[in-house]
């Protein structure tokens, strides 16, 4: 299962996932930033100092070895329909602005940043309690009550009806180790995670094992049947894709850790 802001901050893990950007000491800060530079990572050191480091991953160039994906745009209108016509549905269930706030830092917290400058993950040094206002986790098999919730930095929004759920927003990703997966990388579900399995956020959407949920990548227009076999607490986004691999595309981008991109899921039940 996905660690709710918890792991361990191997010195190993940070040399393979970022190279250093700007030396320590950089003023303490109390507050986390809610945005930074695309593919930031910050780690809040001794006396909250902040050390600033990039991913070393992103942009990385496509090469020949990566595997074909060809735009989805045949279903593209009949998708916008099918979303507009939930909207139009959920016009007469309650809307909901979710108001979160971001965690204190501690010494040894670690923040990730993704493509767009948003909050991917925040992660604590093990053994340190989280204290973060949130709301309540719905159970296994069930979510929210019917109606629109709005939620992080971006607005990203969950639609809830009587017998569907959508999710426009950010995508963001995680893999075995890093970004909230444990070291095993086996999810909620009790599954060995792999290339197609997603997490839904907890706080709303809670799909039973294995459900799957069609996605799509708005602007590459690359849409994937996923399955959800995880769980996690997602600040900033509907959906968290597993890692696909180092060397092909998957909704139309190469994997690294600080990766986000715009996306729309959907699935009935």
């Amino acid at each position: 299962m996905k660690k709710l802001f918890t792991m361990i901050l191997a010195a190993a893990m940070c040399l393979s996932l970022c190279v250093p950007a700007f030396a320590t000491g950089t003023p303490s800060s109390t507050t986390i930033p809610e945005r930074m530079m695309p593919n930031s990572i910050i780690t809040y050191g001794k006396n909250l100092e902040i050390t600033i480091e990039f991913d070393k991953d992103a942009n990385r160039p496509t090469t020949m070895s990566e595997q074909n994906e060809t735009p989805d745009l045949e279903s593209r209108a009949s998708e916008d329909a099918l979303f507009a016509q939930v909207k139009e549905d959920a016009k007469a269930l309650p809307s909901t602005q979710i108001m979160t706030s971001l965690p204190t830092p501690v010494p040894g917290m670690m923040v990730i940043y993704g493509s767009d400058g948003g909050i991917n993950h925040i992660y604590y040094p093990e053994g340190t309690k989280a204290v973060m206002t949130r709301s309540s986790h719905v159970s296994l098999g069930t979510r929210r009550a019917a109606g629109t919730y709005t939620f992080g930095a971006h607005d990203n929004t969950i639609t809830i009806t009587n017998s569907s759920v959508t999710g426009e927003g950010r995508f963001t990703v995680f893999r075995a180790g890093v970004n909230g997966s444990n070291a095993e990388g086996r999810g909620s579900s009790g599954k060995l995670l792999e290339t197609g399995d997603v997490a839904t956020n907890w706080n709303y959407d809670n799909p039973y094992h294995n459900t799957a949920i069609d996605a799509r990548a708005l602007d590459t227009n690359i849409k994937k049947t996923v399955y959800k076999n995880d769980i996690g607490e997602l600040p900033d986004a509907v959906l968290d894709v597993y890692f696909w691999g180092w060397d092909y595309q998957y909704f139309g981008y190469m994997y690294s850790d600080t990766l986000s991109f715009a996306g729309r899921y959907y699935y009935s039940f």
